[in-house]
This record gives C-alpha cells, structure tokens and sequence, in this order.
C-alpha cells in the first residue's frame, strides 16, 4: 500500500477560523516602543556623561614625594632632577666616556665589614702627627685615625660592564714636611700597565687639591690646583710611583712643571692593596697651619681588563666630584 503524505495546507483546510488580521498593528507598535527605549537609553547615557564633566570636581593626586640627596652644603637635590648620564670632555674621560652620579650611602666589604660614609658636604679632617710614619704600604702605623670612603661613582666609560667592585678607604695626618695619606683599595682584579701621566689608565688613587680655596673658588682650575695620581704598580716588574699635575689660567689640567717630590709605596692584600704615601707641601705650594681649611676630592679609579690600559670607573669620597670644577670638591681640614 502506497503512504502519501497529507499536504498540511489541504488537510486543514476549512477547518481552523480565519483570525482578524491585526498583525500589523501590533508590529507597529512594537517597532514605536523599541525606538521609544533607545532613545531613553540614549538620553540617560548622555545625561550621566555631561553631569560627569560639567557638574563634579575632578580628583587631584596628592604630588609624589621626591627622595633627595644632599649636594655641596648641605643643600639637597630631587632624585628626579638628576641626569642618568652627563657626557664629560677632559683629558682623564676622553670623548666616549659617560659619568653618573646618585647616591651610594654604604659599601660592604669581603667579610661583612661595613665602610663608613662620609658626611654629605664631603668635608675630611688630617690628623697632626708626632711621628712620620713610614711610608712602606703598611696601616700599622695608623691606629684610629679616622677613615673616609670613596663609595660614589662619578666616573663609567661606555666600554664599563657594570660590575661594581671598587672600594677606597682613606686616612690622612700631616706635619709641616707632608701631607701624609694611606688608603685600603678593594678590587677584585688587579690591571696596571701605567706610569706617568697615565697612571689613572689602571687601578689607581689621587688627590685633587684646591690650595686657595677662599682666594679664587669658582667653576674652573687654575695654578693653585693640583692633581697629584698614585700607582700601585703591578707588584711585578711595575713599581709604585706618582704623577703631578697643575691647573692653568686656561682652566686645564697639565703635567706640573718640576715633577714632584712624593714618596710613595704599596702591598698587595687578599682583596686589593694598600698604598701609602708622603706628599711635601711645597708640592702643592703650601704652608702647612692647624685650621688651614683647602679643598679636596679623594679618588680611586679601576681597571678590571688585563692587558689594557683604561679608566673605566672612578669613585670619589664627594658626589659631586668633576675634574676641573673645585666647587664640587670637598673640603680637607688640618687638625
């Protein structure tokens, strides 16, 4: 028997009442009152934003609080106000080198031995002598005289990787021969290839000494500043030695004429070295008085690539250290 499925359209009919055709009313309406709630919604959303702009107080932030660090006198400095790097031209950084200043308050050496920091202004005392002590690398003859630390980099060249391992700690004592100063350098790797006028080109110390301090202090060098670089040598076939250098009216610093008169020696340590050494007064065109007030910049420059010759960092015991601007030096004090 064949099945023929029903057209639904005949089957039903005649049989279901035809409905009054109100269809499109109702669409119409239904169309009006969705128009009607988009634009209730268009209009409340709108409302709440110009009530937002126009008619509430915007929210001031409370200003960050800047940490600062105390700059020569005293006078403090916003970390913000601060240059990552100020490019240098000077004999000593040469055209590609970079410096960078900040604050480093301590430095910990081998041995958790803390190393003292040194007062903002950066200002050092001497200690006056009865006895010379002998100049032979040695801290035996020092007893408590108090120390100061070169813990800010003042000085990176670009080639520096990083690595920070350089600490000095000075002691210095004078008589009316010298102005005498010994200093406890850590360094992980000991390079010195360098005598002369080059000795910064390796690990090394100097001083920079403004002898008329209150006679001429201003943004330059002149002949009453000196520079005077200590080598330890390479404790090898290099000796320790020194170099002097003088300021001139140009406001550069060049090799002083006559050379010098310092004695200096040094000793290898465990963790770097100890250097010692004499400078005479006459050196730096002193006569030495307790209370004579000079201004002073204590240094330490490192060198961590065998076989090269290259200053690639330098600490000093004042942050804001530069070569030949006194103002940023600090203070050294005859007591």
């Amino acid at each position: 028997m064949n099945y023929r499925q029903d057209n639904q359209d005949d089957t039903w009919a005649g049989l279901i009442p035809e409905q009054p055709k109100q269809e499109t009313s109702l669409g119409v309406w239904l169309a009006v009152a969705g128009v009607v709630f988009i634009l209730l919604c268009l209009c409340t959303g709108g409302g709440f934003l110009l009530y937002n702009e126009f008619f509430t107080a915007p929210t001031v932030e409370p200003p960050p609080v800047v940490p600062t660090i105390a700059g020569e006198g005293g006078v403090g400095t916003p970390l913000a106000d601060i240059p990552p790097t100020v490019t240098l031209s000077s004999p000593e950084d040469g055209p590609a080198a970079t410096a960078t200043t900040g604050p480093n308050p301590t430095v910990t050496l081998p041995g958790g031995v803390t190393v003292p920091t040194l007062a903002p202004s950066g200002n050092v005392e001497a200690v006056r002598l009865a006895a010379a002590p002998t100049i032979d690398g040695s801290l035996a003859e020092w007893g408590d005289t108090p120390t100061y630390s070169s813990v800010f980099r003042v000085f990176n060249a670009q080639s520096w990787d990083g690595t920070e391992d350089l600490t000095a700690v000075w002691r210095l004592a004078w008589d009316n021969a010298n102005l005498y100063i010994v200093v406890e350098v850590t360094d992980n790797v000991h390079v010195q290839t360098q005598s002369g006028n080059l000795i910064y080109r390796g690990d090394s110390v100097d001083i920079q000494v403004d002898s008329d301090r209150n006679g001429d202090f201003g943004d330059g060098v002149s002949p009453d500043d000196f520079q005077i670089t200590f080598s330890p040598g390479d404790f090898a076939a290099l000796p320790p030695s020194a170099f002097r250098f003088q300021g001139r009216e140009d406001g550069s610093f060049l090799d002083a004429p006559g050379g010098h008169n310092v004695t200096v020696a040094a000793s290898q340590t465990a963790t770097g070295y100890i250097l010692e050494a004499a400078v005479p007064w006459s050196d730096l065109n002193l006569t030495p008085q307790e209370g004579l007030v000079i201004g002073i910049a204590l240094n330490a420059s490192d060198n961590d690539v065998p076989g090269t010759a290259v200053q690639e960092v330098m600490m000093s015991h004042v942050s804001t250290r530069r070569l030949t601007d006194p103002r940023g030096w600090g203070t050294l004090t005859l007591r």
